[in-house]
């Protein structure tokens, strides 16, 4: 099975879940479905207008880095709350803290006019 999504790869998502991911997060079906609602709260959070799935070619390849990043860490913070009970409560705590971080992060740069003309959108 190929990766569905545009912004992260199912190996990207992989590696923010992190050591002793569940037989259910290591699963690409699984890795794919998160990919994708990720991709769609990241466009929300951008506007409608900015397209960021849409317009992934014209991105600077330090900027695909970035949302890639935040696409994989978003959906792994999905796989995460699918399956806690492979860690002990801190670890996934941790775990979703990390994730969340940086998602708030993206939040915080993507309302920003000028991060948007630097992805050249």
């Amino acid at each position: 099975m190929a990766d569905s999504g545009t912004l992260a790869t199912t190996a990207q998502v992989l590696l923010a879940i992190g050591q002793s991911a569940s037989a259910t997060q290591i699963l690409e079906a699984n890795t794919n479905i998160w990919i994708l609602m990720a991709e769609a709260d990241m466009e929300t959070e951008a506007g409608d207008n900015i397209g960021l799935v849409a317009n992934y070619a014209s991105i600077t390849a330090a900027n695909k880095q970035w949302l890639a990043s935040v696409a994989s860490h978003r959906a792994a913070w999905y796989g995460i709350n699918q399956n806690q009970n492979t860690w002990s409560l801190a670890t996934a705590q941790s775990k979703l803290n990390v994730c969340l971080s940086i998602w708030k992060n993206f939040i915080n740069k993507i309302k920003d006019k000028d991060v948007i003309a630097d992805l050249g959108l």
